[in-house]
């Protein structure tokens, strides 16, 4: 897959987690509010848990590829990435395989985590998949 197609794929995983995150958000709510909705947060929950490790699996697949050879910054940001993402996304993984109860107590503060994170993605590693970066890099 080209850098442009690569990107585009990514960043469109970024919108669907964070339309993930809106509805978790939306029921962890209603569970605080002592509504019976703990069976719908826990499926909303799923969902996200999928789509998050379908990104990371998609990021990691496409992402290295594109940059190895790129001249100087390519190996160096794809060891940043893999440093990073290899801490960021366990405490992730740690804090969203809580139980759907606790997560609806902590769900503002993970998202905002998750958020910040795919942020920082966008303005580092999603922001060199441009193919003109990438071919005027190159060693």
């Amino acid at each position: 897959m080209d850098a442009a197609h690569a990107r585009k794929l990514l960043l469109g995983q970024h919108d669907a987690i964070r339309d993930q995150l809106d509805l978790c958000r939306g029921i962890a709510q209603r569970v605080r509010r002592g509504e019976s909705a703990e069976v719908d947060l826990e499926a909303a929950l799923d969902r996200l848990r999928d789509a998050f490790s379908t990104h990371n699996l998609s990021e990691s697949s496409l992402i290295r590829p594109l940059l190895i050879g790129a001249a100087h910054w390519g190996d160096q940001l794809l060891e940043r990435m893999i440093e990073e993402h290899l801490g960021e996304h366990i405490a992730m993984w740690q804090a969203m395989g809580r139980p759907s109860l606790v997560l609806a107590v902590q769900l503002d503060d993970l998202a905002e985590e998750l958020e910040a994170h795919m942020a920082a993605e966008e303005r580092t590693f999603l922001a060199v998949l441009d193919p003109e970066v990438i071919e005027r890099h190159r060693a």
